[in-house]
């Protein structure tokens, strides 16, 4: 469930700052953090470009993960009449078309706007990442909280925790990188 998942990404990143102050890794224009400690960790071979091809490999499926749910859930909130009606119109493929089209154009205004520069976007990204990740396990502590399903006390209190633990990145994002 989406609660494990959040737990798995705090231990993570717990975990990538706890070797970050081990190995006195610093962020750097030319090298990630996360390829630092791959660095320290692994050396320069093999694994190492593993560990750096698979961190491409999830950050590919996380960027096509808006564009596969984005128009979707706009095209909910439309038909809800939470947004403009045109984004609950299928295409030709099924698809929710003007959402991919609307989705495509916002990211195109965006890049242009910080000049294409990965240092700039990147905060950016991580603010909606977590930003998103708070509203899911809120909006779930909410669910359990309606439903009232068997061991909804600790599901509500496991997402609960979720919700803080992602709130709390999400304002030391916001505090850090703007």
């Amino acid at each position: 469930t989406l609660g494990w998942m959040v737990a798995i990404l705090a231990a993570f990143f717990l975990g990538t700052s706890f070797l970050a102050r081990h190995y006195m890794v610093m962020p750097t224009t030319t090298d990630t953090v996360l390829s630092q400690l791959a660095s320290h960790i692994f050396g320069k071979g093999a694994l190492y470009y593993v560990f750096q091809y698979s961190t491409f490999a999830i950050l590919v499926l996380a960027a096509n993960t808006a564009f596969a749910d984005f128009p979707r859930l706009s095209g909910i909130l439309a038909t809800d009449g939470y947004m403009p009606r045109q984004l609950a119109a299928r295409g030709d493929r099924l698809a929710f078309s003007n959402g991919i089209i609307a989705l495509g154009v916002i990211a195109g205004i965006i890049l242009a706007i910080f000049n294409g520069q990965t240092n700039a976007l990147i905060p950016l990204y991580a603010v909606g990442v977590f930003i998103c990740f708070t509203l899911s396990q809120a909006g779930m502590v909410m669910h359990w909280r309606r439903t009232r399903e068997p061991g909804w006390k600790w599901k509500a209190a496991l997402n609960g925790l979720g919700a803080v633990a992602t709130g709390i990145v999400s304002i030391l994002q916001v505090v850090t990188k703007f």
